[in-house]
């Protein structure tokens, strides 16, 4: 199952994008130099010393505006990739993080060799982490604010910037579990999806099966609607109770799978029912009772199907003549189909073949006088 990137997503891609070349068209502020790498880091040598200076003498915010001060205007400096590493630093302590987030994006796609590459992909995960617990985002400065969206986006980014770090089956669970929270239940599938199918082997694996089953077995509405979603739970609880027998949370999957195995029977009993009630045709009830007990052999379901088949089996015993309140298509009213006739009742239709009068015999010889 796949999925359309949303919006945000798109346009923080895009703004992200704008970065990787460095003599390209900058919207946040004055053109990166196009002086040699020898010039850019002459010029900002001084710079880069003084934040230094400043980062170490506890002056972050001073600090801050002088690191980026050269990963914007001096990005093929020597130490143009310490300096953008060192600005994210700052900004996540201070947690801003959208800076923070921005730079450290910033550094991975200039710098894709730079030695920290797991701090800086473990500094994004954090700030995706953040941003989902509402760690630092307020409204107005007051109203505490989670920005699901958003850190749903930052998760994703992560995933593409480090597809086989061990922190990519987890991006993908809080992804999950961010779109299960705000209601995009195909979304929530979909994360899951492919954790089970890209990292199979991940710790998280058996979790994700059990989520998916759980997730599925939410959308089921009743015997009387479709069973797709009941059937899809009842595959990932399969496979969840065969794969993963040691887990601790057996029992809430063999649960889930129960209730599951009722719900599809109910559906069967409740077609078998119709037949049986309203339409007469035992042979149709008969298939549908058998597949409920099927199904569920233990489920009330299943014994409610039982009593079902107990009293065609007792129907079928009978004298063809006998009693059973079952009509007879000879001695009823051919049923109305017209709306005005069930309705109104404006006409009755009578039986092509009622009884006729008993005969006397002797009533019916003229006597002789």
């Amino acid at each position: 199952m796949t999925t359309r990137p949303t919006p945000l997503f798109l346009l923080f891609s895009l703004l992200i994008a704008t970065t990787a070349d460095a003599a390209s068209w900058w919207p946040f502020s004055s053109p990166p130099r196009d002086s040699s790498v020898a010039e850019q880091t002459s010029d900002s040598m001084e710079i880069y010393e003084r934040a230094l200076r400043q980062r170490a003498n506890n002056q972050l915010s001073s600090a801050a505006k002088n690191f980026k001060k050269i990963y914007k205007k001096f990005p093929g400096a020597d130490f143009a990739a310490d300096a953008t590493y060192q600005y994210g630093e700052i900004t996540f302590q201070k947690r801003d993080w959208k800076k923070s987030f921005i730079a450290f994006q910033t550094l991975l796609i200039r710098h894709p060799d730079f030695e920290n590459f797991d701090s800086v992909v473990d500094y994004q995960f954090r700030i995706a982490l953040n941003l989902a617990e509402g760690n630092g985002v307020r409204y107005f400065l007051v109203f505490k604010h989670r920005p699901w969206e958003r850190a749903a986006s930052y998760f994703e980014v992560l995933i593409q910037n480090a597809p086989y770090s061990d922190l990519a089956p987890l991006a993908l669970i809080n992804i999950s579990l961010i779109h299960q929270h705000v209601g995009n239940t195909a979304r929530a599938v979909d994360a899951l999806d492919r954790l089970i199918n890209l990292y199979p082997e991940s710790l998280l694996a058996d979790d994700a099966y059990l989520q998916l089953g759980n997730t599925f077995a939410s959308l089921n509405d009743g015997p009387l609607y479709d069973q797709g979603s009941t059937r899809e739970a009842l595959s990932y609880y399969e496979d969840f109770l065969v794969l993963f027998p040691d887990h601790p949370d057996v029992g809430e999957g063999e649960v889930g799978l129960a209730e599951m195995r009722n719900a599809n029977a109910e559906s069967k009993l409740v077609i078998g029912a119709y037949y049986y009630k309203y339409r007469k045709w035992y042979q149709a009830a008969e298939i549908f009772f058998n597949e409920a007990i099927t199904l569920a052999p233990e489920s009330e379901a299943a014994a409610t199907a039982r009593d079902y088949l107990a009293r065609i089996e007792e129907n079928d015993r009978k004298p063809a003549d006998a009693a059973i309140n079952v009509p007879s298509k000879d001695n009823v009213l051919e049923p109305r189909t017209k709306w005005a006739e069930r309705l109104m009742f404006w006409k009755k239709k009578s039986s092509n073949q009622a009884p006729a009068e008993p005969e006397d015999a002797e009533s019916t010889t003229p006597s002789e006088t």
